[in-house]
């Protein structure tokens, strides 16, 4: 979490906003080192949820269309908004959060993910946000049970 954060540090983000319940594993420790509000986006109504931001999505691990759903009290037009996820795979449920900080009149600073299918259109679909997009792991290929990774600049291998 910390090295992702420490990529955003120069976009200066006043919250973070991620999906329920998938992202808060990486958004949450980011939000700690940054020092900055976690807000997640549902996919069901609340009862304490009067007046909301909303988009759909179309999610491949359920298969079908999802809706994303923001308080409208979590966010204004002074926040610089990073969002942040799991993976990104089609790139939709992170196109539905941008959708969601546009409509609110803020600013999206950045996405950043812990895995990126670098296989799928994630990335391509996120192009017209004009936002930089970070990700710890690249994942080049998944054949017959063995994840190949895209080979990046790490650590040396442990003797």
């Amino acid at each position: 979490a910390q090295e992702l954060a420490q990529r955003f540090l120069d976009q200066k983000p006043t919250k973070i906003m991620t999906v329920a319940t998938t992202g808060l594993v990486i958004a949450l420790p980011m939000g700690k080192y940054l020092q900055v509000p976690v807000v997640y986006a549902r996919k069901e109504r609340n009862v304490v949820m009067a007046d909301t931001y909303s988009a759909s999505y179309s999610s491949k691990t359920v298969g079908k269309n999802q809706q994303l759903l923001v308080s409208k009290s979590h966010v204004d037009e002074y926040d610089r908004i990073l969002v942040v996820d799991d993976f990104l795979s089609s790139g939709s449920s992170q196109e539905a959060l941008l959708r969601i900080i546009s409509d609110a009149d803020a600013k999206a600073v950045g996405v950043g993910v812990l895995l990126e299918k670098v296989y799928d259109s994630g990335r391509q679909s996120l192009s017209g946000f004009d936002v930089p997009i970070q990700s710890l792991c690249r994942v080049a290929s998944v054949e017959g049970g063995v994840i190949q990774l895209v080979e990046e600049e790490g650590f040396d291998r442990m003797e």
